[in-house]
Parts: C-alpha cells; sequence; structure tokens
C-alpha cells in the first residue's frame, strides 16, 4: 500500500496534464477551460488529494490558521467563546487551531513555540497572570496576537476582557445591600487576573459596607480545582459558617448547589450564591443562576481585533475593558431571620 500523500505529480500523471496545469486548475484559475478545471478537480478529487497548505503559505505568506491558546477545554465558558470564535473565523475564511494549556502555566511556552512553528496568521490567547515573557516570543516573531479574558502586567498589547474589579464589587454590593455579612468565598486559579481583579472588588464592597476581610472565608482555588475534578465540592462548604457562597466561576457553581441541596440547605432560602460567566446565555437548559458578565461578546470582538492586527501591524495597542452587570437567577436572598453568624 502507498504510504505517502497524493501530490500534483500523481494527478498529472493520471490526468495527462502538466504539473503547473494541475496546480491552476486546483486554484480554480479563470484562464483554463471550464472542462480542463473540472477533470482535473475531479481526478484530484478521487484520488484523495488534500492541498498542502504549509507549502501554500510559504509561497503566499498566508496560511489561513488562527492558533488559539486556552487553559481548560472542561471550562464550559472557553467552550462557548471557542465555538463563536470558529464561526467568525470562518465567515473571513480562516480556519481554527486549538492548543490547551490544561492547567499546566509551563505549557503556555511550548504551545506559543508549536503554534509559530506552523505559521499561523495570527493568535488567539488566554492568559495567565505571570506570562510575559512567554508573550516576547509573539512579539519577536512579529505574530499578530489579541489576549483574551485576563490580563498580563506590563505587556502592552491588544487585549479584550470583562472588567473583573468592577464583576467583584458588583457581587459584594449586591450581598451586603441584601444584609449578609458571612461570606464563603470559591477561588479561581490564584494566578488567574480574573480572581485577582474580582477578589479586589469584592472586598472593595465589602469595606464600604463597613466589613473586614474577616468576614470571608476564601478557599484556594487549587483546592477548588481538585475537588472539582473529584467530585467532591461538598468538602468544601465547611464549616457552614455564611449566609452567602461567591462562586469564581458558574462551571463550580451548579455541582455546588446540588451540594446544598443534598445537605437539605435551600438557595436561595438558607444559602445565598452568585457566581461569573452567566452560562446559561449559551445554554439555556442550565437551571437559573444569579451570574455576572458582559453582555457584549469578548469572541467577536477578539476576532474583529486580530484580523485587524493582521491587516495592518503598526496600529496601537487597544485594551478593550468590557462592562459587565448581573444576570438575575433568583439565587441570592435576604439572609435567614433565624440565623446569627
Amino acid at each position: 500500500m502507498k504510504s505517502s500523500r497524493i501530490t500534483l505529480k500523481d494527478i498529472s500523471m493520471a490526468c495527462g496534464f502538466t504539473m503547473n496545469t494541475v496546480s491552476r486548475a486546483l486554484r480554480d484559475d479563470p484562464h483554463l477551460s471550464a472542462a480542463t478545471r473540472e477533470l482535473i478537480q475531479n481526478t484530484a478529487r478521487e484520488m484523495g488529494y488534500i492541498r498542502n497548505t504549509m507549502a501554500s503559505s510559504l509561497r503566499s505568506g498566508r496560511s489561513h490558521i488562527v492558533a488559539v491558546i486556552v487553559n481548560d477545554l472542561h471550562n464550559q465558558h472557553f467552550c462557548d467563546l471557542l465555538n463563536r470564535m470558529d464561526l467568525d473565523l470562518r465567515k473571513a475564511d480562516y480556519n481554527l487551531m486549538i492548543l490547551c494549556m490544561q492547567l499546566d502555566n509551563a505549557l503556555a511556552e511550548k504551545l506559543i513555540h508549536t503554534a509559530i512553528s506552523l505559521s499561523v496568521d495570527g493568535i488567539l490567547y488566554f492568559p495567565n497572570f505571570d506570562q510575559a515573557p512567554y508573550l516576547e516570543y509573539m512579539e519577536k516573531n512579529r505574530v499578530p496576537f489579541v489576549l483574551l479574558d485576563r490580563r498580563v502586567p506590563d505587556i502592552q498589547a491588544d487585549n479584550v476582557r470583562c472588567d473583573d474589579v468592577q464583576g467583584g464589587y458588583l457581587a459584594g454590593s449586591h450581598l451586603t445591600a441584601l444584609g449578609h455579612r458571612r461570606f464563603l468565598f470559591l477561588s479561581g486559579i490564584e494566578k488567574s487576573s480574573s480572581q485577582v481583579d474580582r477578589m479586589d472588588g469584592f472586598l472593595q464592597a465589602l469595606r464600604e459596607a463597613g466589613l473586614s476581610e474577616e468576614c470571608v472565608r476564601v478557599v484556594p482555588g487549587i483546592q477548588v480545582e481538585t475537588a472539582l475534578a473529584r467530585n467532591s465540592i461538598s468538602e468544601l462548604l465547611d464549616p457552614v459558617d455564611y449566609t452567602a457562597i461567591v462562586s469564581f466561576r458558574d462551571e463550580v457553581s451548579y455541582p455546588l448547589m446540588n451540594a446544598l441541596h443534598e445537605r437539605g440547605l435551600s438557595v436561595p432560602r438558607d444559602i445565598s450564591l452568585i457566581s461569573f460567566d452567566n452560562l446559561r446565555a449559551e445554554t439555556p437548559a442550565l437551571p437559573p443562576l444569579t451570574s455576572i458578565y458582559t453582555d457584549e461578546s469578548i469572541a467577536e470582538i477578539g476576532v474583529k481585533m486580530l484580523l485587524e492586527r493582521m491587516d495592518d501591524a503598526s496600529l496601537p495597542a487597544r485594551n478593550v475593558i468590557l462592562p459587565v452587570k448581573i444576570f438575575e437567577g433568583g439565587t441570592t436572598a435576604p439572609p435567614p431571620h433565624n440565623i446569627n453568624l
């Protein structure tokens, strides 16, 4: 069995035209007759020919491939963004290539190298907080890129993200206005700028309500991720010395609601719950959940910024911070009257 891929030479020998004519026909060159193009294209199709895009990109300078480097494909929030980016890129005649860090920060550098080595036209990148050295590879190799959903300190680059400080502040203000004074905060990964900013905004709201940080029991992100992977979210709830939970993301909040229900605790009668990402916007079948997110599309804006950057490398760096709001899902209420925390 022949192991090498079908080449232009194979098609040329099969249909009796020169390799140059075959190449032109496969590019649908209008200077060739329609009959010649149809014959060569049908022959190529029957032989199973697949165009070598790497070779074509070397000739044209464009691969028509955009790489997305994402942290965690288990996270429905990222999956929703990837789906939207794929649709928008296809409209612009680009294919999407997904590279996943699997929550391994050290893998980011390797994936950036991989994307560059494959001659992608641009990179959409979900960074962690401390990845400035990795981003320099893209800058040095003149690969257009846009940072999504996170910020990286000391980096001047195209970036689109939510206002996470405002998001944390809204969560704190909402809960304190309802009368809550003791909180459980289920964190995101420590080095995520979203976690840092949401916590800063949340604590600011508590200070304005006359409350101290001692009112909050914080569960580190690594513990939350481990519990989520082991289906043991319930272990994070003890001791129940709070009346409200702030969850870093909806992906954690849904199993958390189940864990509370299994303990005989009702949301929001016994425990209020507020979260981030508003996954119900893309998946309406999910149960209602009070969640904070933006009305605008990070994916759509990010793709638009990258296409503009690929067309004009001289554009100044743009930093787009999207306002957020509370999407009411009925999972917050005043604390129970019979509780004294």
